[in-house]
């Protein structure tokens, strides 16, 4: 009779242990499902944000090509479908700009606008500036908080740049206040005939 103690113990003692590798596996199996399906949500993240520069761009070279074309105001106002929010500020008195300008001005903000939405926040401050000789075009957006090291050639600010000296202008891209800044500085009256 002294054997069945002993017995009722390891008995127990076995119940125990695989009570608890049942549990470590019920355990892992639940943390693998998490980390599954935090990966699916980022994929998915991923796919939205990718969606969202692709249907930007789309509005941004369809706004291009109608005519009469839009002005840099209404450019940045379509943007906002694409899903930005953007604060636009007009400075001086808005005016019909040269062709050349028009189209350097709009695409110049639509790589900007890009950017923003491709590296930054989806939120953007849009200055306008009109002057009697010269355009200001500046937008400021946020950077994320972690923003992988870009590789290669900036592409879009040496395209900004190129368009910008085209017609005699420039453009500075860079931080500015935890954010980033392109500021374009294009002349027309110089292009008026």
């Amino acid at each position: 009779m002294n054997q069945q103690p002993a017995l009722n113990a390891m008995v127990g003692s076995s119940t125990q242990v695989v009570v608890a590798i049942a549990l470590t596996c019920l355990g892992a199996a639940v943390i693998l499902a998490a980390l599954l399906l935090r990966r699916r949500n980022r994929a998915v993240a991923a796919h939205a944000h990718s969606q969202h520069v692709a249907n930007l761009t789309r509005l941004l070279l369809r706004a291009q090509y109608d005519y009469p074309r839009p002005t840099l105001a209404d450019l940045v106002q379509s943007s906002r479908q694409g899903g930005l929010t953007i604060r636009l500020h007009l400075a001086g008195s808005p005016q019909e700009l040269p062709d050349p300008v028009d189209l350097a001005g709009m695409r110049i903000i639509q790589e900007a606008l890009t950017n923003t939405l491709k590296h930054g926040t989806p939120n953007a401050t849009v200055v306008l500036c009109y002057q009697p000789d010269r355009v200001t075009l500046t937008v400021d957006n946020a950077m994320k908080a972690k923003t992988p090291a870009s590789k290669g050639p900036h592409e879009g600010l040496a395209t900004m740049r190129r368009r910008a000296s085209k017609i005699g202008g420039s453009v500075a891209a860079g931080p500015y206040q935890g954010g980033w800044r392109v500021h374009a500085e294009l002349p027309f009256r110089s292009q008026v005939t």
